[in-house]
């Protein structure tokens, strides 16, 4: 095996295997932490979760004591189009190393999704413990991959993540987002529209990744990961826009989608009160419009253009 080995400076930290780890959170991950844990970040050839007898094989070989397991199909709508295969590395590759990690007693953290409540109809921030009946096939399929992966290992960690964003940075990853979303609108001078029927947190990736090691000693259990957010997303837009001052005005660029979501609003902001309470006040993520300005003050040149 050729296995991406990244050795600690210091020989006794944890070993962490990472799945997903060439992707938009795990290469972020793996360069920050690189210099303080050993990590293992294998390529699809060298590990395919959704082949049981991989798995296995992996584990088995290399010893891992962490898994922070990010690899997922992610993109809501290839998932609506393509359940089976979904179903193969969203569940099954979840269950096929959490039966391995839970054999080896190896702490399992699990990245998970908003999407769980996108069918709630609520309105405010949501608990970990309200009842949720997801509306997507993605949403549904990190569910079940929760309820399995808790069969299988009760002290495992479950993360609810919001949407996340980041500016294009040497060279890692990036996908559509909040952020590049508007900066190609403002690029263009093409307008964007933004649903007044939808809340949901929005979380800059800088902070997913600096608090992703503390929770590892977490108590197994679901935990809403990510920024708090009150506002619609048209005003967050909004809001957003104001920040970026670039001498245009907010109709220019940002549009009112009023028929977005027609049957219900589409609320799936997150407390994550519960997370911070657990850790002892070590995950504390800024809201939504807090982490917005501090990523602004960081990046503000790259994105007037």
């Amino acid at each position: 095996m050729q296995t991406l080995v990244i050795f600690a400076k210091n020989e006794v930290m944890t070993t962490i295997l990472v799945t997903g780890a060439s992707g938009f959170v795990g290469s972020r991950f793996v360069r920050r932490w690189a210099g303080e844990y050993t990590i293992l970040a294998p390529t699809h050839a060298e590990l395919d979760i959704t082949d049981s007898a991989s798995v296995e094989s992996y584990f088995a070989f290399h010893h891992p004591q962490v898994v922070l397991h990010l690899a997922a199909l992610s993109n809501t709508a290839y998932c609506e189009q393509n359940p089976d295969e979904s179903y193969r590395v969203n569940v099954l590759g979840t269950q096929n190393l959490a039966r391995s990690a839970s054999a080896r007693g190896i702490k399992f953290v699990f990245f998970s999704s908003d999407q769980i409540y996108n069918g709630n109809h609520e309105s405010g921030l949501l608990s970990e413990d309200v009842p949720v009946a997801p509306e997507n096939v993605y949403g549904r399929h990190k569910l079940l991959a929760e309820e399995l992966l808790f069969e299988l290992a009760p002290d495992a960690v479950a993360l609810r993540a919001t949407w996340m964003y980041d500016d294009d940075d040497e060279g890692l990853p990036v996908h559509p987002n909040f952020v590049m979303n508007f900066k190609k609108a403002l690029r263009e001078g093409s307008p964007i529209a933004f649903p007044v029927r939808e809340y949901r947190g929005i979380t800059w990736i800088k902070e997913v990744i600096e608090f992703l090691p503390r929770t590892f000693s977490l108590q197994g259990g679901v935990y809403n990961f990510g920024a708090q957010n009150r506002l619609n997303t048209y005003e967050t837009a909004c809001c957003y826009f104001e920040m970026l001052s670039c001498g245009l005005r907010c109709d220019d660029i940002v549009i009112a989608d009023a028929d977005r979501y027609p049957t219900h609003e589409r609320n799936i902001s997150i407390s994550n009160e519960k997370i911070f309470s657990a850790s002892n006040g070590a995950v504390f993520f800024n809201d939504t419009l807090d982490g917005l300005r501090i990523f602004v003050e960081c990046h503000l040149a790259s994105h007037c253009v």
